[in-house]
């Protein structure tokens, strides 16, 4: 009766292992499904909506550079420049949160989304690229226009100079070129992982918690994040001296591959392949 008593605990104790074992592996595909659901319906969109959405992301991801500079231009001359930089985590993530939380097409937070359906057999790399492009376009449009126009109206309200723009803008390519490569790699990796553990959780608070928290890893390390990049280096191209348009578009095309690589590879490729793999 003892050596009966014995066997059924151990059979139960393995039993709830392998109950484990099972809920991990389906809570697993149940991220990957959401994630590759979401790139299909993306995929469904038509151009013309696409663009529309990510030229309105390229000027809502504008706020986040109308509060770095505002931050910068505020407390410019009371702390150090490098402490400056360190605070703009603070108020980096806010265009995200409108951009993610409203669904606009943002090129970094769908890069390893829109990955996925290629990988797994439902879309051709064609169609990725060509809707890598809408979006980009789009983003960058947006990223412009927003410019012009906080760069006119910032001064007019004493929020922030032109010298301010210059400032953001030249910190951000002052780097080597391969320096700056890698850290688009890193911020592409932290927006594809961003949008990986969105679909972990449907709680709209936790979900805003998760974008504060990601892209202020971005903003505090200053990684390079192309399409509010574009924003800060354009914006110090209409009033420098120093930058030049050259300058912008090397800028523009490392960070873009950069993010891609991160986003695409890093996280789309291998979360898929660990999902193959095992599964």
């Amino acid at each position: 009766m003892t050596t009966e008593r014995k066997d059924q605990e151990k059979f139960q104790k393995d039993l709830e292992k392998t109950s484990k074992q099972v809920d991990g592996v389906s809570e697993y595909r149940d991220i990957l499904s959401r994630v590759i659901h979401e790139g299909e319906a993306i995929f469904k969109i038509k151009n013309k909506a696409l663009g529309l959405s990510a030229i309105i992301a390229g000027l809502e991801i504008g706020f986040s550079y109308f509060l770095l500079c505002s931050l910068h231009y505020l407390l410019t001359g009371k702390v150090g420049e490098n402490t400056i930089f360190k605070l703009f985590s603070l108020v980096y993530p806010l265009g995200f949160i409108l951009v993610v939380v409203g669904k606009s097409a943002l090129f970094t937070e769908q890069t390893s989304v829109l990955t996925l359906p290629v990988l797994n057999g439902q879309r051709k790399f064609i169609e990725l690229i060509r809707i890598w492009g809408v979006v980009i376009l789009g983003n960058v449009v947006g990223g412009i226009l927003f410019t012009l126009f906080i760069a006119y109206l910032g001064p007019k309200l004493d929020l922030f100079t032109h010298e301010t723009m210059i400032t953001i803008g030249e910190h951000v390519i002052h780097y080597d070129s391969w320096v700056l490569f890698l850290s688009a790699i890193v911020a592409g990796w932290l927006m594809g992982l961003l949008n990986w553990l969105l679909n972990s959780t449907i709680n709209s608070l936790t979900r805003i918690l998760l974008i504060f928290m990601i892209t202020g890893v971005i903003g505090f390390g200053g990684f390079h994040h192309s399409i509010v990049g574009n924003i800060e280096v354009f914006g110090a191209l209409l009033y420098s001296d120093n930058i030049h348009f050259l300058d912008y578009i090397s800028f523009l095309a490392l960070a873009l591959i950069g993010n891609i690589i991160g986003g695409a590879i890093v996280v789309g490729l291998f979360k898929y392949r660990i999902f193959e793999s095992n599964y």
